[in-house]
C-alpha cells in the first residue's frame, strides 16, 4: 500500500503544481493588461501637461526641464522632415545661390536664409 500512497501523493503534487502554474500564467496576463492600462493613463497625463506647455503655460522647473527633451525631439523631427522634403524636391544650384529667405518648419513664418532661430516662434532652425 505504501507504493500506491506514494503514487497518489505524487499525482496530487503534480496536479497542485500544474494548477499553480495555470494560476500564475493567468495572474501574469492580468498584470500585463493592468500595466498597459497604467501606461496609457500615464501617457494621457503627459499629453495633458505637454498641451498646457505648448499653449504657453509655465509649469514647475522640473517639468519644464523634462519638456526640453520634448522640444529637442520635435526639432530633430522637423529637421529630418525638412531633409526628406529637400531630397524629394531638389533645387537647381543657381536657385539655391539666390535664396534670401526660408520658412520656419514650425510656424511657417518667412525668415532670412541665415536665421538660426525663428523670430516668430523662437524655435531653432534646421
Amino acid at each position: 500500500m505504501a507504493f500506491l500512497d506514494k503514487i497518489n501523493d505524487f499525482a496530487k503534487t503534480a496536479t497542485e503544481k500544474t494548477n499553480n502554474a495555470i494560476e500564475t500564467t493567468k495572474l501574469s496576463a492580468k498584470i500585463d493588461s493592468e500595466q498597459r492600462t497604467l501606461n496609457d493613463i500615464i501617457r494621457k497625463i503627459g499629453e495633458y501637461y505637454v498641451a498646457k506647455i505648448d499653449a504657453g503655460e509655465i509649469l514647475d522647473e522640473e517639468v519644464m526641464s523634462i519638456y526640453e527633451g520634448v522640444a529637442a525631439s520635435r526639432n530633430k523631427i522637423a529637421e529630418m522632415r525638412a531633409e526628406i522634403e529637400s531630397l524629394k524636391t531638389p533645387k537647381a544650384p543657381a536657385e539655391k545661390e539666390n535664396e534670401t529667405s526660408k520658412f520656419c518648419p514650425f510656424c511657417g513664418k518667412e525668415l532670412d536664409v541665415t536665421a538660426k532661430f525663428c523670430l516668430n516662434c523662437g524655435k531653432q532652425q534646421p
